[in-house]
């Protein structure tokens, strides 16, 4: 892992580079008139199915489930002939 050392107002001027060069797995020392004060480094990487999913849903890419439970089926009552009429009479000429 590259580690870099930056100045605390470096840090404060251009924090974005920064934070980008530590999402890229660089570590950095921070330093105050010459004397480490801090460091900043990169989290380990979350890679459970929840954490994915909670990532994907923020991108709106999944959705997730509001209840863990599923309603009820209830089919849909029709008042003309069943789909499988329709379909046997619709192949009647081929036979």
């Amino acid at each position: 892992m590259e580690r870099g050392v930056v100045g605390a107002r470096e840090l404060k001027t251009r924090l974005g580079a920064y934070l980008r060069r530590v999402r890229e797995g660089r570590t950095l020392l921070v330093t105050e008139r010459g004397e480490p004060v801090a460091e900043l480094r990169p989290l380990p990487a979350d890679t459970s199915v929840p954490a994915t999913l909670l990532k994907l849903s923020g991108r709106r890419a999944v959705t997730l489930p509001l209840s863990k439970e599923m309603p009820p089926f209830r089919p849909i009552r029709s008042r003309g002939r069943t789909l499988a009429e329709a379909i046997r009479e619709g192949r009647e000429d081929r036979f």
